[in-house]
């Protein structure tokens, strides 16, 4: 834990009691460390904007947890995800024994909220942060509100855990860093899934991700036997999902012959959900008796369905720098917390454009969906095995381009060109991010006295 400090009512406040708040509160309390886990909300509840997908490093912690099985019970194994670049499509499997899983939030939250309390964490709801305490600059503390009134609850650390609009970061001021407006929105819904999901054959995947007609178009099998199923427009064209977002999702998705006969007479089960106006960004992860994690301190594209692995992953890497016991654990923690972050968020800015370079995606998913080792090697993407941008080697990809051009394709050519300056973008970001983390671990190291621990 950290280092000890006058008697405080706890060691750890986590504020935010979902999948990241609640995951560092379980893993803090079984150390011994006494916890106090608040949400603002009533719980257990729905995250509604949340698409809710679990990639296999995330299922990994949720079974060090000890929900990953109550999981599996209420929500079906994805194991071959499609993708459909404009007619040219993938067919890609896991790897062996591997899976992605898509439950409700009510249902994993309240798992997750569960562990925490039977770990021994104290969980307290309807209970919203109105202010930090501070000694001499550092956090010691919250000022909360509840059903009880206003009251002060000291502690070593606080840790802000609670989402996109987090009040700890507004409080702590952290700077974002690397941040851009999403060129997207995004609105889904949930459709009860008909019979020929489950019987017709064109239908042998999970999971989907097509770009056809210039839309981004999603399916994902959530629990009882119902389907996810969104599409995302460029964000500055909503006014008609504004207007009627039932009608025109529907209209949407009918445009694409693979998810029409899914949809085709019929609604969906409840409202149609839409967020217009994300935000993804880095923000500084930790200061003097303060540390963010989960969204509260990074937020990247929806389109990876990767928010949920991220912030139980990091909920995992977080609790052992809290239990290395200083502030320089928690400095070096977020340095890698940004090397390991990096990869998979530049990757999402790419995929989210508005206009991405089709020509080129296709000519790469069309070797994806032919060449097993292509296909291993994404699967090692998803699960955080291999950089995204070394998926696909740059040998290889030059030959398929420089085909395509002798062929007349010389759209393709520049296209090249252009990811492969962005890739060099990314692999300086990178450097330079690897080199914050070798300074926070000299300094953790000079002011411990020991090599940093792991934080895996």
């Amino acid at each position: 834990m950290m280092a000890r400090m006058p008697q405080r009512d706890y060691e750890v406040v986590v504020v935010g009691a979902r999948c990241a708040g609640a995951a560092v509160a379980t893993l803090l309390a079984r150390a011994g460390a006494k916890v106090l886990l608040l949400d603002k909300a009533t719980l257990p509840s729905d995250h509604v904007l949340s698409t809710h997908s679990i990639n296999p490093p995330g299922m990994d912690v949720l079974d060090e947890l000890g929900v990953g099985d109550a999981v599996r019970a209420v929500a079906p194994p994805s194991r071959l995800i499609r993708v459909n670049v404009e007619g040219t499509v993938a067919d890609i499997p896991t790897a062996e024994g591997r899976a992605l899983y898509c439950p409700r939030r009510q249902r994993l939250d309240a798992l997750l909220q569960e562990a925490a309390v039977a770990s021994g964490a104290r969980l307290l709801d309807r209970t919203r942060v109105v202010a930090l305490v501070h000694d001499d600059g550092r956090v010691v503390g919250v000022r909360v509100a509840g059903a009880d009134g206003e009251r002060v609850v000291s502690a070593e650390l606080v840790v802000g855990a609670d989402g996109r609009h987090s009040t700890v970061a507004q409080l702590v001021e952290a700077e974002e860093y690397l941040g851009y407006d999403a060129p997207r929105a995004v609105y889904w819904a949930y459709w009860n899934a008909p019979s020929l999901w489950h019987t017709d054959p064109a239908y042998r995947f999970d999971m989907y991700f097509g770009q056809v007609g210039g839309l981004l178009r999603v399916i994902f099998q959530t629990d009882h036997h119902q389907l996810l199923i969104g599409a995302a427009p460029p964000a500055d064209r909503v006014g008609a999902w504004r207007a009627d977002p039932y009608r025109t999702l529907q209209a949407a998705l009918a445009r694409d012959p693979v998810i029409e006969p899914l949809v085709r007479d019929s609604r969906p089960d409840g409202h149609v959900r839409g967020t217009v106006r994300e935000r993804y960004y880095f923000r500084r992860a930790a200061g003097r008796g303060w540390t963010l994690v989960g969204d509260a301190g990074h937020h990247k594209e929806f389109q990876l369905g990767d928010g949920i692995t991220e912030a139980l992953l990091q909920a995992r890497s977080l609790a052992a720098a809290i239990r290395a016991g200083s502030d320089a654990a928690l400095a070096r923690w977020w340095r890698a917390r940004d090397v390991e972050a990096l990869p998979l968020y530049f990757w999402g800015k790419e995929a989210g454009v508005v206009e991405p370079p089709r020509e080129l995606l296709q000519l790469v998913f069309s070797h994806i969906g032919r060449e097993p080792d292509l296909k291993a090697r994404f699967a090692a993407v998803i699960d955080r095995r291999l950089s995204p941008f070394e998926m696909v080697p740059a040998t290889r990809a030059a030959r398929w381009v420089l085909g395509a051009a002798v062929r007349g394709r010389w759209g393709v050519l520049g296209q090249l060109v252009g990811a492969g300056r962005r890739g060099l973008a990314v692999t300086r970001e990178l450097r330079a991010r690897e080199a914050l983390l070798t300074k926070a671990e000299a300094a953790e190291r000079e002011e411990t006295g020991r090599p940093p621990r792991p934080t895996a």
